[in-house]
């Protein structure tokens, strides 16, 4: 009898109700219902769902969320009902109201096989590490049971359909192996533009932009000094040039020096002749004038 029920099956009914009473409601309430009645409420409350955590965990139910997620019974219901804004928002929170610690719920959890393969395909997707060493310290739990259910991690890797080999090859990064990387190229004399580490490190390249945002941004942050690669050539070429084209124009530019110098040094001679012959001259006129006043 609620509103958006009868829209998903009886539209006529709501179309006449509003045509022949103004609105739906004034047509419940002229056949004799109490409108608030009708309304659909939410099923879902905190309360059942802290009442049901309980009772499962009296019961010794796996409370982990991905056990939760194969229940098909009011449990099941109630861990997806938490999830709604208006409840609890996350599974963990429901957990904590109900008087729960969720990491002893995911330490203690029980684990098969199925549940095994649903988080190592879990991990996959959701981008984190699958190698033996970094799983054991981020889910020592979910490592031991694929090495006991198993016989081995690899073992339950091929079970989950993933690659063995491609996983071990797999670098898990770190923002201070990304700065060693880059500094490490710089020593080594490799040009650090965005295309030269897409092209020739794509590892590192995926790395910088998965933790640092982009690779500029990690260049940046190593330190390490930067010249683009058209001003770079720009200012080897041009000394090339000089050192090995300088005998048409350095050449001539040092002849050009050299007369110039020489002219120079030409007229310092002149002027100086010139000095010694007007003193010689003045010295021969007072000679003679004291010549004749004898």
């Amino acid at each position: 009898m609620s509103y958006n029920a009868l829209c998903q099956r009886e539209q006529a009914l709501i179309s006449a109700s509003a045509y022949h009473f103004g609105s739906y409601r004034r047509a419940v309430e002229q056949a004799g219902l109490v409108y608030a009645d009708i309304l659909r409420r939410p099923r879902w409350n905190k309360k059942q769902i802290i009442q049901l955590i309980k009772a499962g965990r009296r019961k010794g139910v796996d409370l982990h969320w991905s056990a939760m997620t194969r229940r098909r019974d009011e449990l099941g219901k109630a861990a997806f009902a938490s999830l709604q804004p208006r409840l609890f928002g996350r599974w963990d929170r429901a957990l904590q109201a109900a008087g729960l610690d969720p990491e002893e719920v995911a330490r203690y959890r029980r684990w098969g096989p199925s549940e095994i393969i649903f988080e190592l395909r879990q991990r996959r997707q959701d981008g984190q590490a699958l190698n033996s060493g970094a799983l054991q310290e981020e889910d020592p739990s979910l490592h031991a049971a694929a090495v006991r259910h198993y016989g081995s991690y690899d073992a339950a890797l091929v079970a989950a359909r993933l690659d063995p080999a491609g996983i071990r090859q797999r670098r898990v990064w770190k923002k201070t192996e990304v700065i060693s990387a880059i500094k490490l190229a710089h020593r080594n004399k490799q040009h650090l533009s965005d295309s030269s580490i897409r092209q020739h490190h794509p590892a590192l390249y995926g790395a910088a932009v998965r933790l640092y945002g982009s690779f500029i941004r990690a260049r940046q942050e190593s330190g390490v000094p930067f010249m683009r690669a058209d001003s770079k050539k720009r200012k080897q070429v041009l000394p090339a040039r000089s050192a090995s084209q300088p005998r048409g124009k350095s050449v001539s530019t040092n002849a050009g020096k050299s007369s110039v110098s020489t002219g120079k040094t030409a007229n310092r001679r002149v002027r100086a002749k010139s000095a010694e012959q007007n003193h010689a001259s003045k010295t021969g006129a007072k000679k003679r004038r004291a010549t004749r006043q004898k």
